[in-house]
């Protein structure tokens, strides 16, 4: 049962494409085009696939973040993290021209935008 289970968390953990049909660029052919994590288990040809960046910053407060739990003789340690704000920032989107495997395709951009390999990729409920 132990083998079941770990094989199975393997087998999770491993996977390219997350839950909520998202995944990420695994190539970029040109500006234009992009192999993504997303396959025929994900995709068929003619989807829309909206590209999105992550944005961290990060402030200089004095809030105790997780990074700062760290304590030396029972007196916190501050590693000046400070408290992080990220969000998802809309780039613009393609088209699914192309299914390769159960795991990717080829996407086609349909407007100009600047994206790169591990640029997170979604699916367009239209």
């Amino acid at each position: 049962m132990n083998k079941i289970l770990l094989l199975s968390t393997l087998i999770f953990l491993s996977s390219c494409a997350h839950s909520f049909m998202r995944g990420t660029v695994a190539k970029k052919i040109s500006p234009k085009k992009a192999i993504v994590c997303l396959g025929e288990n994900d995709v068929k040809i003619g989807d829309f696939i909206k590209f999105e960046q992550s944005e961290c910053s990060s402030g200089g407060t004095n809030n105790i973040t997780m990074h700062e739990l760290a304590t030396l003789g029972g007196s916190p340690v501050h590693t000046g993290y400070g408290q992080a704000q990220c969000e998802l920032i809309y780039l613009g989107r393609g088209q699914v021209i192309k299914l390769i495997n159960s795991h990717y395709s080829i996407v086609k951009i349909d407007s100009d935008f600047e994206f790169s390999e591990s640029t997170q990729v979604e699916i367009v409920n239209e």
